[in-house]
């Protein structure tokens, strides 16, 4: 699976385990078990831009969250 290379940075430096789940027509990004948001598959969109920018902004949101509650 392609993922977007600013997603990939995003989620790696978090330093908390992560994995993406792969729909029908959305990626799920899960970061510690918890869904963190998702994000189109295929072919480009117009909005695909923003999804995938309020995607790394779910990221690290719900980073910050995860390491607070530890």
């Amino acid at each position: 699976m392609k993922l977007p290379a600013e997603l990939r940075e995003a989620l790696d430096r978090t330093g908390l385990p992560w994995g993406i789940e792969e729909g029908t027509k959305h990626n799920k990004v899960k970061l510690a078990g918890r869904l963190v948001g998702i994000y189109p598959r295929g072919k480009r969109q117009e909005g695909e831009r923003r999804s995938l920018l309020n995607t790394i902004a779910q990221v690290r949101n719900t980073a910050r969250q995860i390491k607070e509650a530890l």
